[in-house]
């Protein structure tokens, strides 16, 4: 039973490994605005999460399974031999780690994704803005009218 406990976190350490390069690669097309690589990307990232999220479903039920009351692998540490303790300590700080840069970056990708958008709608409010006439204008009837400023339908002949 420990060993499948050891190959769990073991196999969380490398899908959080992976989160972190899949990461690093979402913020590389963000600077250079390519939303369809990154749109690829988040699927991937959102796939690997529910993935990451089984496992330690899988892990809880281990820890169970040596100890009903347990949740944490601290409460069955007991049941390792020295070296297996060893082992899934330092695959549980292994993963600590990981988890903290994955957090980071993904706070980057998010503040970096949230300012692009905010910049794009600043540019399409200010265009916006521009095409609408500022003064009167003639109306189809040859009198002044009053420019509308929000979008409107036409409708006529020709």
């Amino acid at each position: 039973m420990t060993s499948r406990i050891i190959g769990n976190l073991a196999r969380q350490e490398k899908a959080l490994s992976l989160l972190a390069e899949l990461q690093k690669e979402e913020f590389t097309h963000l600077r250079v605005l390519d939303p369809a690589q990154v749109a690829g990307l988040e699927f991937s990232i959102h796939e690997l999460m529910r993935q990451i999220m089984r496992e330690r479903l899988e892990l809880r039920r281990l820890y169970a399974a040596l100890s009903p009351k347990a949740t944490r692998l601290r409460e069955v540490l007991d049941h390792f031999s020295e070296s297996d303790r060893e082992t899934a300590n330092s695959l549980v700080a292994s993963i600590d780690r990981i988890e903290q840069a994955c957090a980071r970056r993904a706070d980057q990708n998010y503040r970096l994704a949230l300012g692009l958008y905010n910049q794009s709608r600043s540019s399409i409010e200010f265009i916006q803005n521009q095409l609408a006439p500022k003064k009167t204008v003639y109306s189809a009837e040859g009198r002044f009218a009053k420019a509308a400023m929000e979008p409107a339908l036409l409708s006529g002949r020709l």
